[in-house]
């Protein structure tokens, strides 16, 4: 029987345990997990607190809760069965014990969190409005491909309390590394773009929190891998398909690269070249939504849904989807009645000026 603890409002309150370690905290009454893990310093990796982010993906091995919302566009309802839910959508009934990937060891996380120290090394353009971000840390960073890091700025009004979250765009090293790779898009009004875009930031110190994210732990069990990227949505695709290609044994790969016009698309020939180098079959299909008629473009127009069937075997293949909220969530309904959720892998790229922070 759980031990009962009483709130400083006479309400019962109960214990988070993290699996794995010797990490607990009390979870006050209605307060979610999330919530009680960040007062309590515990590091779950989150974006908002809402249910938008799908970030907190957790798994309840012990204990019972009660779900704020519905969670089923992050979790499927075989994956919920299995215990897997947002930290930010349960309210504990009982105490509870969680798996939090980052922070519980030896659960499928190859690499711990941590807090780490750098300065921005150099910045380049990609195209009219990504930006390569590379930072030098002071300490080596360990991560797996398709996972991301909490980049803060010290002394900025905004962005030293209010970090923004940026994918790795070049494969890990087994032993971590001091040089990372980002790419940021520019957002009219985003606090770090307009940073990061109105002037040379060589040198500047940052702050790393690393690695979060759960996208790419798993390449399709050897299905065939259709891989579909909407804008700086490329650069986790690009770490995982680079962290395979030296793999003889790698799957097919159809590589779909949705953007507006020519002037979008970018990175055109690092893909080639890993197109080359690659095992098995790549093909590469860049996907055009708003270019002018009458210009030099001889490829595909359109929507990146409207091809999947003319590339791919869709109901055989596993589904990696990195970008814009409304590109991953068309791909996810255009191929739900064929393909089972477990073999749809998405991390959808929520910018902060749409994000809903605000609990509810």
């Amino acid at each position: 029987m759980a031990e009962q603890r009483i709130s400083a409002n006479g309400a019962r309150a109960f214990r988070l345990s993290i699996a794995g370690t010797e990490r607990v905290c009390d979870v006050r009454p209605g307060e979610t997990i999330l919530k009680a893990g960040l007062r309590d310093n515990i590091k779950i990796a989150h974006l908002c607190l809402v249910g938008d982010c799908g970030s907190c993906r957790s798994q309840l091995v012990a204990g019972r809760v009660q779900l704020k919302r519905d969670i089923s566009s992050h979790i499927s309802s075989d994956e919920l069965q299995a215990g897997f839910v947002l930290a930010c959508q349960c309210v504990p009934q009982s105490d509870v014990e969680l798996i939090v990937p980052g922070v519980s060891p030896d659960h499928g996380e190859a690499h711990a969190v941590h807090t780490v120290e750098g300065c921005i090394e150099s910045t380049r353009l990609l195209n009219h409005d990504i930006r390569e971000l590379v930072i030098h840390t002071d300490q080596p960073v360990r991560y797996g491909a398709g996972q991301y890091a909490q980049i803060s700025v010290p002394g900025h009004p905004t962005l030293a309390d209010a970090p923004r979250c940026y994918s790795f765009a070049c494969a890990p090293q087994p032993d971590g590394q001091t040089r990372l790779h980002f790419h940021v898009r520019r957002v009219p009004g985003g606090a770090f773009t307009e940073w990061l875009f109105e002037a040379d930031r060589s040198g500047a110190r940052v702050t790393l929190t690393a690695p979060l994210g759960a996208f790419g732990r798993t390449t399709g069990g050897g299905r065939p891998m259709v891989c579909v990227a909407g804008g700086s949505g490329l650069a986790p695709i690009k770490a995982l398909l680079e962290s395979m290609v030296q793999n003889p044994q790698v799957p097919d790969v159809t590589l779909f690269f949705g953007a507006r016009t020519q002037a979008d698309l970018y990175c055109i020939e690092e893909i080639e070249a890993l197109a080359a180098r690659w095992a098995g079959r790549f093909i590469f299909v860049p996907v055009l939504s708003n270019e002018p008629p009458g210009s030099s473009w001889s490829g595909h127009t359109g929507y990146c849904t409207e091809f999947l069937d003319a590339y791919c075997d869709v109901a055989s293949s596993a589904f990696f989807l990195c970008g814009p909220p409304a590109m991953v969530d068309a791909v996810r309904d255009a191929v739900a009645s064929r393909v089972a959720a477990a073999h749809i892998h998405f991390d959808r790229f929520l910018d902060q000026s749409t994000l809903q922070t605000e609990e509810i």
